[in-house]
């Protein structure tokens, strides 16, 4: 029972992670990109790729908040939650090795995006064996 707990925490978690990431990257993209050297002010295509992509982060929040407090839809959340984390990290791992270093807040993103990819597997792979889903 600590496992499913330590799952329904991490999904809380990262669900309010998401949703704090996914707003600000939607209705706040031009501040969030130039904080990190990305100028994307003036570019319609840029503005519509970034605020869709924080849709898709809030959808993903959404998901893994009825998966912290729904049995019925804890195992795709968890899924859905290691599998947003380790693929991000490994497509900004994948650019570092094809495009070069990024600023410094990107290398962090991607340290934390594969720490919680990691704890969120961890945690699947436990609760799947004791068959807590």
């Amino acid at each position: 029972m600590m496992y499913q707990k330590a799952l329904k925490i991490y999904l809380f978690i990262v669900g309010l992670l998401m949703t704090l990431i996914g707003g600000l990257t939607t209705f706040n993209p031009i501040n969030v990109k130039s904080n990190e050297g990305i100028e994307i002010a003036g570019n319609a295509s840029a503005l519509n790729d970034v605020r869709s992509f924080g849709m898709l982060l809030l959808a993903s929040a959404l998901l893994f908040f009825l998966g912290s407090f729904k049995n019925s839809v804890r195992k795709t959340a968890s899924t859905a939650a290691f599998l947003l984390f380790l693929s991000v990290g490994a497509g900004r791992l994948l650019s570092i090795f094809l495009d070069g270093m990024p600023s410094d807040g990107m290398v962090k993103a991607t340290v934390l995006e594969f720490i919680l990819g990691a704890i969120g597997l961890i945690l699947f792979n436990i609760n799947s064996k004791k068959q807590y889903f």
